[in-house]
């Protein structure tokens, strides 16, 4: 009998053979001596739960399905290369048990008299581990733990008292430990994400109009060519897959190491130049090689060597990060000095994007509009062409080489009236040069682009005001009068505008620009130009006013107070829309005159309480410049006190 119960153990084992019969014996109440049968009950209830946690490590370690065909609740467990590896971790966990087992039989082999208590005993030394085994198998099955959530689970698993406990959690950790590096190592040296079951804390987003053999094809490292720039950018955290231990911050830098490896992946043989090589000395190769510079191997060695430890060192895991993010950002600041100017490429930025170049932009509106006598007749090859033609005009071809203008269709239904709003449909592209990739992101290109819209409609009203001027100026010397009270309004309306203009151009851009342009003089690694270049475009949109929802930022005439949300710039485009219909209203009807001066009284004296009140509660320094180039000696506030009084 105590033979047959040790060969129950042991079957247990990778031999495979089923104690399932033996389990449910009723040996107990047919031959079992009355003392020794609560003994014997115990041992096989220990064996019942060694028999689950057996199973579990055969089914998921790959065991094949008829050695196994009674593991009933698989369904009840989610699936994965970490769950896998898990199951093999349990299975080595379980050697000292089988160790023992093996010594009791050789002991009963050679006629040793032991009793029933005796392999109780043996056994009950390993119960606090089968129960352990089993706790961490019950939490992957109760919460359909998978992928890093596992590791996660593993990890918390570690705080405890019991030195023997300590051992097995780190033998059950190794094999999953390896799957996580695994997945860390091909992402940061090489941007390959090989995740069938989304198990890895990057993922690519699928985008709806791809079919899932796309989103494979772009994980494949043999396939990146099939991977365009914008998809770069469809990488992102699964912040359900994010174990505690690796925070948020570090996370983020997991992904700019992955992303700069799928830019230098791409195809940039269009971007090189005759004198690349020459530059480059030879110090740089094609591909990823060029990145690394023969270092990848050292990271690939740090990475391997935090899965040697026990327990997953956090300070460590973070200090290799740091090191790898380092040297990249360094080795993209070196390559982007030689392989492009950045400080003319950002120059060129803030010439065409944010109207450096107002020049030009007069040029583009004398163009458009010589070139069409009225709005309907404006469309997409009117803009465009206007564009060519005033780059040629002014001799900024070469300087125009990677901007091209387009009109993009909107949903939203604009007035036939409403000319200015048709810049909101107005895209200006930036083909940006190898490596600057990782600065103009889809997203860093559409905030360049609401800014550029926004200050393209200062401009276009400033110039229909400056032909209004120009025909009153005209009026006066034919001997025809002006009405007085037309010319001051319409000098208002220059004062508004010029002034606005003056604070986003100077106050604002020119303060933000400069600080942007110093960072990259101080030999600043490319995690800080990065860093910089997004609070500097994050400081424009805030000082603009522009920090609105998306469809905000579509600018509807007909329904201006709609921007309640946002007071400050629904406000501004309340006096947009009464700059524009002062331009085309018929002058001798003085009553309308009257009802747009009226208009713009509320307005701006509004404005001013609304910027007042912004600066009483921020410390927005460029705002007290806008302040008192707008309400000067107080004379849009004590008119507003007159009007009030009256």
């Amino acid at each position: 009998m105590i033979h047959d119960i040790l060969l129950s153990c042991l079957s247990l084992s990778r031999k495979g053979i089923s104690i399932k019969n033996f389990l449910a014996t009723n040996v107990v109440e047919e031959f079992m001596h009355p003392c020794e049968r609560k003994v014997f009950v115990e041992i096989l209830s220990i064996l019942s739960n060694i028999s689950e946690v057996v199973r579990f490590a055969k089914f998921f370690g790959g065991a094949s399905q008829h050695d196994i065909s009674d593991f009933t609740d698989a369904q009840e467990y989610s699936s994965g290369y970490y769950l896998k590896n898990f199951a093999k971790g349990i299975e080595s966990a379980l050697d000292d048990y089988y160790k023992e087992m093996a010594h009791l039989e050789s002991l009963t082999e050679q006629n040793t008299t032991n009793s029933l208590s005796y392999i109780y005993n043996a056994l009950e030394l390993q119960l606090p581990i089968i129960l352990f085994l089993r706790k961490l198998i019950n939490d992957a099955r109760i919460q359909k733990l998978n992928g890093c959530q596992l590791l996660q689970n593993l990890h918390v698993a570690y705080d405890h008292g019991d030195f023997r406990l300590e051992r097995i959690i780190n033998i059950v950790s190794k094999p999953v430990k390896l799957a996580f590096y695994s997945h860390l190592t091909h992402w940061l040296l090489f941007g390959v994400i090989d995740d069938e079951y989304s198990e890895f804390f990057i993922h690519y987003r699928t985008n709806v109009t791809k079919s899932p053999c796309d989103k494979s094809g772009t994980s494949n490292n043999s396939q990146t060519s099939l991977l365009s720039e914008e998809e770069i950018w469809q990488y992102e955290i699964k912040f359900s897959q994010l174990p505690s231990f690796v925070s948020s911050v570090l996370a983020e830098k997991i992904l700019f190491v992955g992303q700069t490896v799928l830019v230098f992946k791409l195809d940039r043989s269009k971007h090189k130049s005759d004198n690349w090589m020459m530059k480059m000395h030879g110090s740089f190769c094609d591909d990823i090689s060029e990145l690394w510079d023969g270092k990848e191997g050292t990271f690939c060695k740090m990475i391997d060597d935090l899965n040697q430890d026990d327990k997953i060192d956090v300070f460590q895991l973070e200090s290799v990060i740091n090191q790898i993010k380092k040297y990249v950002s360094q080795r993209l600041s070196e390559i982007a000095a030689i392989e492009d100017d950045l400080d003319r490429q950002l120059c060129l930025i803030k010439d065409f994007y944010l109207l450096g170049r107002g020049e030009f932009y007069l040029e583009f509106f004398r163009q458009l509009y010589e070139s069409s006598e009225n709005l309907a007749e404006l469309n997409n090859k009117n803009y465009t062409k206007a564009f060519e033609i005033a780059a040629n005009v002014m001799a900024t071809v070469d300087d125009l080489e990677n901007f091209s203008l387009s009109v993009q269709k909107t949903t939203i239904d604009l007035e036939e009236s409403c000319e200015f709003a048709l810049f909101q449909n107005l895209h200006l592209k930036y083909i940006y040069k190898w490596p600057l990739n990782l600065l103009f992101s889809p997203m860093t290109v559409e905030r360049y682009n609401t800014v550029f819209r926004f200050l393209l409609t200062v401009r276009k009203l400033q110039y229909d005001l400056q032909l209004v001027w120009a025909r009153h100026k005209w009026t006066a010397k034919t001997q025809n009068t002006v009405n007085l009270k037309i010319i001051s309004f319409r000098n208002h309306l220059m004062f508004f505008l010029d002034n606005l203009q003056y604070y986003i151009q100077v106050d604002v851009l020119e303060c933000q620009f400069s600080i942007l342009m110093n960072v990259i003089a101080s030999k600043a690694d490319f995690e800080e130009i990065q860093r910089a270049h997004s609070v500097f475009l994050a400081n424009v949109l805030s000082q603009c006013f522009l920090l609105t929802d998306e469809t905000d930022k579509k600018i509807n005439i007909s329904q201006p107070t709609r921007h309640s949300q946002y007071p400050v710039y629904g406000t501004i485009l309340e006096i947009f829309s009464i700059c524009e219909k002062f331009c085309t209203v018929n002058e001798e009807n003085l009553n309308d005159v009257d009802r747009l001066e009226e208009r713009f009284n509320v307005a701006i004296s509004g404005l001013i309480k609304l910027l007042v009140s912004i600066k009483s509660a921020s410390s927005f320094g460029a705002l007290s410049q806008l302040l008192l180039r707008l309400d000067f000696n107080r004379w849009f506030s004590l008119k507003r006190n007159e009007i009030a009084a009256s």
